[in-house]
C-alpha cells in the first residue's frame, strides 16, 4: 500500500479509452493506492472509482514545472504562459489546498498539461529510478 498518496489530487486523463466510472478529465482525490497491483482508487466527492496509475495525471515535481516554465517563458503566448505560471506561484508560494488548485488550472488548460503533468505510473517508475540509483 501507497499511504502517503492518501489526498493526492489527480486528473483522470482526459483521452480514456476507457472508463466505466465515467470520470474523464474530472479532478479528484487519491483515497486508497496499491502500486504494486496497480490500484489507485479516486475520491470524487462520495464517489470512489478505481483506476490505473497510468490513467491518472498528477503533478510533475514544483521544481520541473518551475524549470519548464523559464525554459518556454520566451517563445510562448502569454495565453498559455499565463496559467503555468500561476501553477508554478501555486506550487512554490501556495497555501493549503494549493496543489488542487493547480490541478484545476491544469484542467482547465490544456495546452499546458505536458508542461506541468505527467501520469503517476510515469512518476512512480521515475522515483524507484531514483532511489535504486541512489
Amino acid at each position: 500500500m501507497t499511504d502517503d498518496l492518501k489526498g493526492t489530487p489527480v486528473l483522470v486523463h482526459p483521452q480514456l479509452s476507457y472508463d466505466p466510472a465515467g470520470k474523464q478529465n474530472q479532478v479528484g482525490l487519491i483515497s486508497k493506492a496499491d502500486l504494486m497491483n496497480d490500484d489507485v482508487f479516486v475520491a470524487f466527492g462520495k464517489e470512489v472509482a478505481l483506476y490505473s496509475s497510468d490513467a491518472l495525471l498528477v503533478l510533475l515535481p514544483a521544481e520541473e514545472i518551475h524549470q519548464n516554465l523559464a525554459d518556454i517563458a520566451y517563445e510562448t503566448p502569454f495565453a498559455e504562459l499565463k496559467p503555468l505560471t500561476q501553477i508554478d506561484l501555486f506550487l512554490r508560494y501556495g497555501s493549503p489546498g494549493k496543489e488542487l488548485t493547480a490541478m484545476h488550472l491544469a484542467r482547465d488548460n490544456p495546452a499546458i498539461r505536458p508542461l506541468c503533468l505527467d501520469t503517476l505510473q510515469n512518476q512512480f517508475i521515475k522515483s524507484i529510478d531514483q532511489n535504486y540509483s541512489r
